[in-house]
């Protein structure tokens, strides 16, 4: 199984994933192989590329935190806004992430879609529960920092889409616009019994920094709730890594880049460096280049250890670079995985 730019899929190639169009509806079964007009489908649809089977498919298997079916039930509630639904889906992320031996994000496997809403609000639920485990919440706070997470941008509704979806920068009077949607979606939340006073305050504060340089308040460090500097750490890695009408997509190495770099500044560093021991750095099915010059296929990784997965190089041998003493001294070189 390799993942593959969508610059690089040609016909006959076999799909490992189902992949969904805009409405949730599915356009393209697992096991269905590719033509030119799917292809061209799949690019518009904005798809960065697609997991295929290739010679390395037994040696694989492609870890998914929610399943395909599921994460499309999940995607049916945000868009309906059914908020009984919603409570329910919080705390079945909840529930299914801490059912997990390991957790591992990989941002590939999380994209059914391209540019959604409610796909990123989806997306950004996960990372943020996946990282509150980490800092060892209570199963309380894990529920409401995953409603908080699940609602973050709620205030959106309120902004015009012309400003949401312009093909370029925003100017100074409609990102003054785009910075109101916390108090927006503040204003929404606050006055529903539903929602616990520290998840409205989250939402409220998701885009404060730790320097006090953010909005709506301009807090700093401790004035600024827990959920809402996870959310903050979330939000960002999942936006980096989408692509847009104004910009392309980073690389996950890119974006762990800008998060340490912010550090202090945009972000709480005991966050950053707790939701980055479940990031999937080098997705399973990529192809690298090890430090001693050889190519290699990633075919798992561990919690912990996102630098350093397993890998099989060309000629077959296996190397875990993280727990085998005798490659501790190997590394991956380059900034991006071979197939980005």
């Amino acid at each position: 199984m390799r993942f593959i730019s969508i610059n690089d899929v040609t016909p006959g190639m076999v799909i490992v994933k189902n992949l969904y169009d805009e409405d949730g509806r599915k356009l393209l079964g697992r096991n269905k192989k590719l033509t030119a007009p799917l292809i061209e489908k799949i690019r518009y649809l904005g798809y960065p590329g697609v997991y295929i089977y290739d010679c390395y498919s037994e040696y694989e298997e492609l870890a998914e935190i929610i399943d395909d079916d599921e994460r499309m039930r999940m995607l049916r509630t945000l868009r309906e806004q059914n908020l009984d639904q919603i409570f329910f889906l919080s705390n079945k992320i909840v529930d299914d992430l801490l059912d997990l031996k390991e957790i591992q994000l990989d941002f590939n496997t999380l994209r059914h879609y391209h540019n959604s809403t409610y796909e990123h609000s989806l997306n950004v639920a996960i990372a943020a529960v996946a990282c509150g485990i980490g800092l060892k919440l209570g199963n309380e706070h894990l529920r409401e920092l995953a409603l908080a997470a699940l609602f973050h941008d709620i205030g959106k509704e309120c902004i015009p889409l012309a400003i949401l979806d312009k093909p370029g920068p925003l100017d100074a009077n409609e990102r003054a616009i785009i910075n109101c949607h916390p108090q927006f979606g503040y204003e929404m939340v606050k006055a529903r019994p539903e929602f616990p006073h520290t998840v409205c305050l989250s939402i409220l504060q998701h885009h404060e920094n730790d320097d006090g340089s953010g909005y709506p308040s301009g807090l700093s460090k401790e004035h600024i709730m827990l959920y809402a500097r996870i959310i903050h750490v979330a939000d960002v890695f999942d936006a980096l890594l989408s692509k847009r009408a104004y910009k392309e997509e980073y690389s996950a190495l890119e974006t762990i880049e800008y998060l340490m770099a912010n550090c202090d500044h945009m972000f709480s560093y005991p966050v950053v460096t707790t939701f980055l021991n479940y990031i999937t750095v080098y997705p399973v099915g990529v192809t690298v280049t090890l430090s001693t010059g050889e190519k290699a296929h990633v075919i798992k990784n561990r919690s912990e250890f996102p630098l350093r997965p397993v890998v099989m190089t060309e000629d077959g041998r296996t190397l875990d670079l993280a727990l085998d003493h005798n490659y501790l001294n190997i590394t991956i070189l380059g900034n991006k995985p071979a197939c980005f």
